[in-house]
């Protein structure tokens, strides 16, 4: 079961935090979902089979704090669940003014709306562009239902409002006013009016501050040269200084710039990363509406791409930590597996990770790497089995953990080599030969192709010998590095292919060969095998007459296109060495120059194994 896309940030206010789950391996079941709000409440989840087999997860924040959601499948909690999402609001639509709660003057005794602590309304008066909090204290009254609708006293005409748990036992009531005048707020508690509801407030015009917006028309925020620009409505605040500063996400403060247009100011901040930047702007000194204005930064081929935040979500704890799909891994004993575990947004806390052989009960040790908040961990199994990785975060399994991977003996063909040293390579009569064994992984298929210097394939004699010992076997036709892949039971053996470079061929019919093994197995230290140091030069022979030696230059460009560093060797009367250092398997190109032109049947690719 893997999580295959997390929720995006930021939200607008009122979408839905919306996450995709990967169901395709986790056999018969149901994907379920709870979430729990700030107060403990039940938040609604839902869930969308899409048409790819996935699911969709959704659910509306109920307000800033805290969310847990829980994920099951078959009735059972996912990898990384319960998961904490934190809902943030980043920008407050308003300046808000928050009354304070009059003197505890009601009955403990009193339960339902006589025991509800509130405010004094007396002489209240809100600016048009604030807010009006209420808080009420419940401690009293006993459980219930707080329900609240205001309107205007003359129009009838009704305002928002908005009941916010903040805590066990007390609730606050939040009213943005939309007209100037008098106001009345009506409160009940389980459907009995509070003393002395409704409540009457005034709205007045704003002053100061209060009377300084920042403009929603389009074109009002928009990407200036090196920057955002916001405008700032100042025509009616009256005398009065704008001031801005940015912090950016790195808590380093970001350059701003104000400048008087007319009736309003603009205030252009330059972002120099990407990431959340926090924009205050102040009136003498005081915070305006709507500031600190939050954004997300991006950057696209230099350009700024912004977007401002109305809800901020923050991930926390192991539902954030990220690692590669861990679902479809299969080792051999003598492997090992590397896995990048990013954990920068987690937070604070501590990864543990373990390593089970299920099959033998065998612990495997884990080796940890960490560089600021990104780990790398390594694992060396020891013996065949199913294996279980459990990846936590403070004691909580991440998406995909506990992952399952098996552990299977080594392939025969790993218990076969290609034997190096003296002893094992010889030439006769125009022919080389060099040895293998197959002792440890017994009889079986064994092949030999070979490749010479101009790409041409050639079998291989194969001679058994005793102890399972045998010759391979192949005559050249040409000078130059040759390429012979051995295999057994269709899987190329240890140290396979073998790279020989034949330095030069007998005169006629008898004489030697000159030859260097230039890659292969070393198995003298010991029974399982070692690499032995790879000689990276490499020599092929070309059929050029000693005639057209003089004034020859020549070029080597590798697998990727990079030049590669060669130059002429050794030349005879029937051809000459090019030497090349290969760096990596795969087809390299020599060109060969003579007085500027391509000389006739070059360039040339040789493919390079076993680098």
């Amino acid at each position: 079961m893997v999580i295959k896309r997390g929720p995006k940030s930021p939200l607008k206010e009122g979408e839905p935090i919306d996450l995709v789950v990967d169901v395709s391996k986790a056999g018969d079941g149901q994907l379920t979902g709870t979430c729990k709000g700030p107060n403990s409440s039940n938040v609604p989840v839902n869930t969308k089979v899409l048409d790819n087999g996935d699911v969709e997860v959704s659910f509306v924040p109920k307000g800033d704090g805290d969310h847990t959601l829980n994920l099951l499948f078959a009735n059972k909690a996912i990898p990384g669940c319960p998961a904490i999402i934190n809902v943030t609001h980043a920008t407050p639509d308003t300046m808000g003014i928050l009354l304070e709660l009059a003197p505890q003057d009601v009955d403990c005794g009193n339960k339902g709306a006589k025991g509800v602590r509130h405010p004094e309304f007396a002489d209240i008066n809100v600016q048009l562009n604030q807010t009006l909090r209420i808080p009420l204290d419940l401690t009293a009254s006993g459980p219930g239902n707080v329900e609240v609708s205001c309107m205007h006293e003359k129009s009838k005409q009704p305002c928002p409002v908005q009941v916010i748990p903040t805590k066990q036992g007390a609730v606050e009531i939040s009213v943005k006013p939309l007209e100037l005048g008098p106001h009345l707020l009506h409160v009940t508690f389980n459907g009995v009016d509070l003393p002395k509801s409704p409540f009457r407030f005034t709205v007045e015009r704003p002053s100061g501050a209060n009377a300084v917006t920042v403009k929603q028309k389009p074109g009002s925020v928009k990407v200036v040269k090196d920057g955002v620009q916001f405008t700032i409505d100042t025509s009616k605040a009256g005398a009065g200084v704008l001031t801005a500063a940015c912090t950016g996400p790195d808590g380093s403060l970001v350059p701003v710039e104000c400048k008087k247009s007319g009736g309003d100011q603009l205030v252009t901040i330059k972002p120099k990363h990407a990431g959340i930047h926090v924009l205050e702007v102040m009136w003498d000194g005081q915070q305006i509406p709507g500031s600190p204005i939050e954004l997300m930064i991006n950057f696209n081929d230099g350009r700024i791409i912004y977007e401002l935040c109305d809800i901020l979500l923050l991930l926390m704890g192991a539902f954030t930590v990220r690692t590669p799909d861990l679902s479809n891994i299969q080792l051999e004993t003598n492997q090992f597996i590397r896995i990048p575990i990013d954990c920068r947004l987690a937070g604070p806390g501590k990864l543990q990770v373990t390593c089970k052989n299920e099959d033998t009960g065998t612990t495997i040790d884990c080796e940890m790497k960490k560089n600021e908040d990104m780990y790398e961990i390594t694992i060396r199994p020891t013996d065949p089995g199913r294996h279980a990785l459990n990846i936590m975060w403070d004691g909580k399994h991440i998406p995909g953990s506990p992952a399952f991977f098996t552990v299977k003996g080594p392939a025969p063909a790993r218990l076969c080599y290609i034997l190096s040293g003296a002893d094992h390579i010889k030439c006769s009569k125009g022919s080389i030969s060099f040895r293998c064994t197959t002792k440890e992984a017994g009889k079986g298929d064994l092949t030999a192709v070979g490749v010479d210097p101009f790409g041409k394939q050639f079998l291989c004699e194969i001679v058994e010998e005793a102890d399972l010992q045998y010759a391979i076997a192949f005559k050249p036709e040409v000078p130059g590095v040759h390429n012979v892949d051995v295999k057994f039971n269709g899987l190329s053996i240890n140290g396979s292919p073998a790279l020989i470079d034949i330095k030069s061929l007998p005169q006629g019919d008898e004489g030697g060969i000159s030859l260097e093994l230039i890659s292969c197995r070393d198995t003298t230290a010991s029974g399982a095998g070692t690499d032995t140091q790879i000689q990276q030069k490499a020599t092929i022979t070309l059929p050029i007459p000693k005639k057209d030696h003089a004034g020859l230059a020549v070029s080597c460009k590798g697998p990727d296109g990079s030049v590669v560093k060669c130059e002429l060797g050794d030349g005879s009367d029937t051809g000459i060495n090019i030497l090349f250092e290969p760096s990596t398997g795969g087809k390299y190109t020599l060109t060969v120059m003579s007085n500027g032109n391509n000389y006739p049947g070059t360039p040339v690719d040789v493919e390079v194994q076993g680098l």
